[in-house]
């Protein structure tokens, strides 16, 4: 019987037990002497509001962040363009750096830069596309030009 009225309280009954606060098992059963040789546990906060105060946590994210694979193989692929003005500049034709890929490569960049917002990084990422596609597609017509005048230049026995 004892141990019966010690774990109702003194507040005593099932009355006592429905009718504590909302959220706090602790406050039913009365406390009880610890133990010699252990620490007493701290006392339980009573909740003062039924809703916090605070917003839940936001969920982690899972994987990379939206469109990070496609934004690197953008850069890859600018920085890619870059053989031929490299290969000009070595070869000693320097007005070939003036063709380089800066636009594409500066866009990729900036899209990497702006990961965590999902709009900017797809619009940066369809930019960084079109110049990537306009150089190669300016580069394709330059060379087919090129490539016509050295046929020329070795058929007519220049």
């Amino acid at each position: 019987m004892r141990e019966r009225e010690r774990m109702q309280g003194s507040a005593g009954g099932p009355k006592a037990f429905w009718e504590r606060e909302q959220g706090s098992a602790t406050r039913s059963v009365a406390p009880s002497a610890p133990a010699p040789g252990r620490p007493s546990a701290a006392p339980a906060r009573p909740s003062s509001t039924a809703f916090s105060v605070h917003p839940p946590p936001a969920p982690v994210p899972i994987g990379p962040p939206a469109r990070v694979g496609g934004t690197v193989a953008a850069l890859v692929v600018a920085l890619l363009t870059l053989t031929g003005p490299v290969l000009g500049a070595y070869l000693g034709l320097w007005f070939l750096l003036l063709g380089a890929n800066v636009p594409g490569i500066t866009l990729a960049i900036v899209a990497l830069t702006r990961i965590p917002d999902a709009p900017e990084v797809e619009r940066f990422l369809r930019y960084t596309w079109a110049c990537n596609f306009a150089y190669i597609g300016l580069n394709a017509v330059l060379a087919v030009f090129v490539l016509l005048m050295l046929a020329m230049i070795i058929l007519l026995g220049y």
